[in-house]
């Protein structure tokens, strides 16, 4: 009976361990209440990275999701004003910051730089290093990332091609009424995968990318008119064209048929 009695009690250690082990971060002391708006962080890493020593403090809701593999290591938080993208170092982000979360960013001791035309925030950077690294250990996350218990649906921005500007990059936007458009040079593809070329009906141009690690990489090439929607960067896509504006879909239901009406 003794021995029953402990195998018990041991089995229920171990499984509260498995437990805590797994579970979300605590939303303790969410305090809604912001010190600087994202669009002001970035003029803090105009001139390359920087570290922050004060108590600053940015208050906005997650828009981007690891879950289908096309965000990998990192969240995108956006305010009213802008966007920035959290390099966490952890998988299976989106199981703890969910889309819609409202989350309070205490950024002091982080470091922050514009990476393909978005705030990038992490730790301080090594001696040798130049840009801010991934902050990969929950304590560290917990400190600097604080949930609170608001989820909320997210609505993209919608606009036209013409009207992108680098203030948006960082944001959930949504583009309609575009046509896959590839670049004469460019090898013949019939997935997805990596940077493409859409147009708009005014020949105004803006790219894709789909990870070729992520869970819709070998997605067909839409041949009809599409709405694509997701965060933008502004980024070098390769094919001796430099930086262009990019959207990045978080999920494959991101692009859409026009005719779809999703």
């Amino acid at each position: 009976m003794k021995l029953l009695f402990l195998v018990i009690t041991l089995f229920s250690f171990v499984a509260s361990g498995c437990y805590d082990d797994n579970s979300t971060p605590a939303s303790t002391e969410f305090n809604n209440s912001h010190t600087c708006s994202i669009a002001q962080l970035q003029k803090f890493c105009e001139n390359g990275c920087y570290n922050i020593t004060s108590d600053i403090i940015c208050i906005g809701r997650v828009t981007s999701s690891d879950r289908e593999g096309n965000f990998y290591r990192s969240i995108v938080v956006e305010d009213d004003s802008g966007g920035l993208e959290i390099k966490l170092g952890l998988y299976n982000i989106a199981t703890h910051y969910p889309i819609g979360l409202m989350v309070a960013l205490h950024l002091n001791g982080t470091a922050i730089m514009k990476q393909n035309g978005v705030v990038a925030v992490g730790l301080p950077p090594q001696s040798f290093d130049s840009a801010p690294r991934e902050m990969e250990a929950q304590e560290v996350i917990d400190r600097h990332i604080i949930r609170s218990n608001s989820i909320e649906p997210i609505t993209p921005y919608t606009c036209d091609i013409k009207s992108l500007n680098h203030s948006l990059c960082g944001r959930f936007i949504r583009i309609e009424s575009l046509r896959h458009a590839p670049l004469p040079d460019r090898e013949i593809c019939s997935s997805l995968t990596e940077y493409h070329r859409f147009t708009d009906n005014e020949e105004n141009s803006i790219f894709t990318y789909i990870s070729p690690k992520s869970d819709f990489a070998t997605r067909e090439i839409p041949t009809s008119e599409i709405s694509v929607q997701g965060i933008l960067y502004y980024e070098t896509v390769g094919m001796g064209i430099g930086e262009q504006f990019v959207i990045k879909p978080r999920f494959s239901n991101d692009i859409t048929t026009v005719s779809s009406n999703i």
